[in-house]
């Protein structure tokens, strides 16, 4: 199964000069928890989480207008597949860098889609018979990438006082 079969095609964006501000009422609009950021030609260059959002603003002390999405995805590298690679190969990428969500760019490396771990969940073991006829995802990888992800992880605790 391709990432193109699962993938969200219609997808929320802005430029990393957007205030969290603005990309959390983004998401909050379309119901997504992932903004991807992208330059003029539309290639992804950062993506921000709802979590992003929330510890950006308490570890640097500042309302969310005063901070932009660059001030938080700056200092992370992106991760992207395309919309022919397989689930598995998205699959082992989000698990390798414990990541949920990774944008879709097509061959000239604009943001075409998102797949998240919420989709290809949606199409395994029996949900996918319904959905995608007799392609599924193995339910097994699924659980192996899964208890992988959302284990704990070595902390990155910052100094704060509250």
């Amino acid at each position: 199964m391709k990432v193109s079969e699962v993938m969200v095609t219609e997808v929320a964006c802005c430029s990393p000069q957007t205030s969290l501000q603005d990309i959390a009422m983004l998401m909050w609009n379309n119901d997504c928890g992932a903004i991807p950021l992208v330059d003029e030609q539309e290639h992804p260059v950062g993506i921000i989480t709802d979590r992003d959002i929330c510890m950006g603003a308490a570890l640097q002390h500042k309302p969310l207008w005063e901070l932009r999405g660059e001030d938080i995805s700056s200092h992370r590298e992106l991760y992207c597949c395309g919309p022919d690679d397989s689930i598995k190969e998205a699959l082992q990428l989000m698990e390798t860098h414990e990541i949920r969500r990774l944008p879709v760019i097509n061959q000239y490396s604009q943001l075409c889609g998102m797949v998240s771990m919420g989709d290809i969940v949606s199409f395994t073991g029996a949900e996918s018979a319904r959905k995608a006829g007799d392609k599924k995802i193995s339910s097994k990888e699924t659980m192996e990438f899964l208890r992988h992800i959302s284990a704990h992880h070595p902390s990155h605790k910052a100094t704060a006082t509250l």
